[in-house]
């Protein structure tokens, strides 16, 4: 699982979001209830295509159930909106019935000897249109921003 560096512009999502932990089956239970919501999401950027973001609260992880959409978007009220910043991001690519082994291999294996650090506390899952969640062989990627090591 050789990632690519990319240069990804800034992303604006909008979705919705929940306190919880990795791997927790919260995350799951949230997406069908994300999906239901899509058509209240003014201007996506890519239909079909959606995201997890997440970060580390200190308490637990903050993740987004996402779709991008354009900058000027109104947010819906009941919606969180996240900007992602611009930058090099590693894009992991992998069946989504991986997912549960693709995270220690970015972090424990991966990342540690690849001559980068991570860049940032925000990590994107990205699902195409190809993607579909009861087929573990799926396509998905893993995003996380990146710098060379200094």
């Amino acid at each position: 699982m050789t990632p690519s560096i990319v240069a990804q512009p800034a992303l604006r999502l909008v979705g919705l979001q929940i306190l919880t932990r990795p791997m927790s089956p919260e995350i799951a239970a949230l997406w069908p209830r994300f999906v239901s919501r899509i058509p209240d999401i003014a201007s996506p950027v890519e239909p079909g295509v959606t995201f997890g973001a997440m970060q580390d609260a200190g308490n637990g992880l903050l993740y987004l159930a996402a779709v991008q959409v354009d900058a000027a978007a109104p947010t819906p009220p009941d919606m969180t909106r996240v900007d992602v910043p611009a930058g090099d991001y590693a894009v992991f690519e992998f069946p989504f019935g991986k997912i549960g082994q693709a995270f220690p291999f970015i972090f424990d294996a991966w990342l540690p000897n690849s001559g980068y650090v991570q860049d940032g506390p925000l990590l994107l899952e990205r699902y195409g249109t190809d993607f579909c969640p009861d087929q573990p062989t799926s396509p998905m990627q893993v995003r996380v921003p990146v710098r060379r090591r200094a």
